[in-house]
């Protein structure tokens, strides 16, 4: 009986021997997973968390793309309610229309104020002058935008509105 322990005991030391590498593999695959939820969650936009910097940041990025691209109606809609209010999509459109053409725009960053709802962007704008001898000169503006947090969303306040 004792040849029979020893056969039984090298028989479970090999099968945890062939056991080993696959729980090793599982704990890493698990840290792996822990790992990619953490930095998910902390980068992502959860309706949660849409009066965040990065979601401010990525909806001022959104509005100035759209802007560039042309989509004046999809940018109308980044605008606060009361400024739409006031202002059609017709008349949004028509802001600036014609002497200057924004071509692109970089967010560089974003400051919340301390009540959390109101908040300025910085701004890296590009655009070029609507002009015969102009045409060919793109010009980068540093500018300072308001944002306003309603409804749980960031909205963009337009130049020259007081409040």
């Amino acid at each position: 009986m004792a040849e029979h322990a020893t056969v039984d005991d090298r028989n479970d030391s090999k099968g945890a021997r062939e056991r080993a590498p696959i729980v090793v593999a599982a704990l890493f695959g698990l840290l792996g997973v822990a790992v990619g939820t953490f930095f998910a969650w902390e980068n992502a936009i959860w309706p949660l968390n849409q009066d965040s910097g990065l979601a401010l940041e990525r909806r001022a990025q959104q509005f100035w793309d759209l802007k560039a691209a042309g989509d004046t109606l999809g940018a109308y809609g980044y605008m606060t309610e009361s400024y739409r209010r006031r202002v059609t999509p017709a008349g949004f459109g028509r802001v600036g229309q014609g002497l200057v053409i924004h071509t692109g725009a970089t967010v560089r960053d974003v400051v919340i104020e301390d009540d959390g709802t109101v908040a300025r962007v910085e701004i890296d704008l590009r655009h070029r002058f609507n002009r015969k001898n102009f045409n060919d000169m793109e010009t980068v503006s540093a500018i300072s935008e308001r944002w306003v947090l309603e409804n749980g969303t960031w909205y963009r306040w337009p130049f020259g509105l007081r409040g």
